[in-house]
């Protein structure tokens, strides 16, 4: 079994932290010379319900998370740890797509090693910050919701990908700017300037999943679009909460006809 193989194993199947985001920066960074075997289908790919978390945080179901206004150190506390959460998954997600799915190009296991070492700066980032508010990553519950999908979608690269970056990581694009108003009225430079990076390398994130989404459906000769709904549809049953960032998502690789259709869907309408 290759080297970079075993460290992104490793990186998924320990609840260490620190391990990680140790082992992902190392697979990021063999992976500029090492990644054909990554498309190999010789290798053993074990079930997703193996992959490790921390101990910490709780998960609890979403009512019953703690509020997080933001006028407040303890919802700055909530809402910073909360953004932890969701990035901490992401390094998960990230590792898992490039470990689980075979046979693709070398780039598409290259494109989401960056995605995961992106995904480990923001995490560092906001657990750093988060000390400033004398608290740690796990101290405070959480939600498990980003991750629940990748196990829903474990054995369909095409439903990954239309679900997990682009639906689900699509919504900070859509969030993100509204809370950047907010911390900038409040003059929370600190967090915001965080915000900003992560916001800047969703975009980046986002549109890998519409490169690889695209490159999936002209291979298996299926219209992107029409898949893509398709499985909103089925795993959502329809609530799709806008709005929508239309020039953000543009960046990413939305068409007009893809808004137009969210617009149409959209609950909050």
């Amino acid at each position: 079994m290759s080297e970079i193989f075993e460290i992104i194993e490793k990186a998924l199947f320990t609840s260490s932290i620190d391990e990680t985001t140790e082992l992902t920066h190392k697979a990021f960074k063999l992976s500029h010379d090492k990644t054909a075997f990554l498309g190999s289908s010789n290798r053993v790919i074990q079930p997703i319900d193996r992959v490790c978390f921390p101990e910490k945080p709780r998960c609890v179901p979403p009512r019953d998370l703690p509020r997080r206004r933001l006028g407040t150190d303890a919802g700055k506390r909530s809402f910073i740890h909360a953004i932890a959460h969701i990035e901490f998954n992401a390094i998960k997600l990230a590792l898992d797509i490039a470990y689980r799915f075979k046979n693709m190009p070398e780039p598409f296991y290259t494109d989401w090693l960056y995605v995961a070492n992106d995904e480990c700066k923001h995490f560092n980032m906001l657990c750093k910050h988060l000390a400033h508010y004398d608290c740690r990553y796990g101290d405070i519950p959480s939600h498990d919701g980003l991750w629940s999908m990748a196990v829903k979608t474990e054995n369909n690269l095409v439903a990954r990908l239309s679900m997990v970056p682009r639906y689900l990581e699509a919504r900070g694009l859509d969030v993100t700017p509204a809370m950047l108003d907010k911390l900038n009225a409040q003059k929370d430079t600190a967090t915001a300037e965080i915000l900003e990076v992560i916001l800047e390398d969703e975009v980046t994130h986002v549109e890998y999943g519409t490169k690889w989404l695209d490159f999936v459906c002209q291979r298996d000769g299926i219209n992107r679009e029409e898949v893509f709904f398709e499985h909103v549809e089925h795993f959502l049953k329809g609530q799709i909460l806008g709005p929508f960032n239309k020039p953000l998502r543009r960046r990413a690789g939305f068409t007009d006809s893809e808004l137009a259709e969210l617009d149409r869907l959209d609950k909050r309408r």
